[in-house]
Parts: structure tokens; sequence; C-alpha cells
């Protein structure tokens, strides 16, 4: 270890396979997302299917009941990341029609994190920021249409309930230009909704003021991120 406490691969390369080998099992007796780790890695090492073992994580991990701490909530926060880079490294390579599909499914899990703790979670937080812009690119790279995917962001900064959407706006103004056409058909579809929307009037209900603000908000913001 060095002075900041830092394991130093190139040593811990010198141990013998089978004591790493070990070492792994023993710390994934104690650590769950250590183990649902190696089972997602042995699965695909024997030539499992990596859609399958990622959808079979996900599920795994959202059936997690107990309540998280300061310390558990990092675990779940580098359980997390590790699940967002098998997305958009092995399932993106291996069935690239089915990442669009499992990186929304991965966003489900905010619920799963938020519910069970009292932590802000910033960790976490930051893990959902990533994803944001790699919806935007596992999407491109899917050839997913660009008016399905604007329906599906609308549907997400509306329901926006664990703040796990709160850079996808962001994502998608920043967008490269080989994705450009999601950030026109977003605005498109905000201006619709927008028009669509009832002015906001005396005994208007809370709700429907708060989607009109939302929506707003969100046009806003892509305007300005755009310099549009």
């Amino acid at each position: 270890m060095n002075h900041e406490g830092e394991i130093d691969l190139a040593a811990l390369a010198a141990i013998s396979p089978e004591r790493l080998a070990a070492m792994l099992a023993e710390a994934a007796t104690m650590l769950p997302c250590m183990q649902r780790r190696l089972y997602f890695e042995l699965y695909v090492q024997q030539g499992g299917n990596v859609v399958t073992a990622t959808r079979e994580w996900i599920d795994e991990f959202s059936r997690q009941t107990s309540f998280l701490d300061a310390e558990q909530i990092r675990e779940a926060a580098w359980e997390l990341d590790a699940i967002r880079a098998v997305i958009v490294t092995h399932v993106v390579l291996a069935a690239p029609d089915h990442a669009p599909d499992m990186m929304w499914r991965f966003f489900k899990l905010a619920e799963t994190v938020f519910e069970r703790t009292a932590e802000e979670g910033w960790d976490v937080r930051c893990v959902f920021d990533e994803a944001c812009a790699d919806l935007i690119k596992v999407s491109a790279h899917a050839g997913t249409e660009p008016t399905i995917f604007a329906e599906r962001v609308l549907a997400a900064v509306v329901s926006n309930e664990y703040g796990q959407y709160n850079a996808l706006v962001r994502a998608t103004a920043e967008t490269e230009p080989w994705a450009a056409a999601y950030l026109s058909q977003l605005k498109v579809l905000l201006q619709q909704s927008l028009d669509k929307q009832p002015r906001a009037k005396d005994g208007t209900s809370g709700s429907r003021n708060l989607k009109l603000q939302q929506l707003q908000d969100t046009l806003q913001e892509l305007s300005i991120r755009r310099g549009t």
C-alpha cells in the first residue's frame, strides 16, 4: 500500500492467482456487492449471455431491502457504477440494440437506493449523472429513433422523483453532432407538450402547474445550453 492507503496493483499482481481467488471468495462472503459482481464475471467468463447476466445483476440489486448507512451507500454507488460500466462496454458490444433499454432499466435502480437510506447519496447521484451521458451514446449507437428517444426523455424529466435524470437535459444539449437529431426532436416535443398544456389560472391544480413549469424549465435549459 502507498502512503495514501491505496493498494499497489503491481505488487498485487505478484500474488498467486490461487491466493487472489481465495481472497476474492472470502471478500464476497462479507460484501454482497462483491458477490454479485463475481457472479456476473464468472457467468460471462463461462460463455453466458451478457445481456442476461446484466439483467439478472440489475434485478438482484433491485431486490435488496436493507437500510443503507453512509458506508453502505458508498458501496451501493460502487456497484451501480460497475453495472453502468458493464452496459456501456460489454452490452453495447455484444448486443447494441439492447443497451438503451438496459440503461433505462438501470435508472430505475434509483428508487431501490434512495428509498432505503437517509443519506444524501452524492456518490450515487454522480453515477446517475454519468449514466445520463452514457444513455445518449448507447442510444445513438443502437440507432434509436429520435422520436422514441425524445418521448422517453420527456417522460423521464417530468417524473424525476429521485434526481436520477438531473443531468439528462444537459447531456442531451451537449450531445455531439452525430446525435444532434435527439436534441432537435426533444425541443420539438417539448414545445408541442407546452402548447397542449392549459394556461395557469386560478383554481388550476397544483400538479398541472408543476408539470407546466417543468416543461418550460426544460425547454429553457436546452435553449440556454445550446445558445438558441
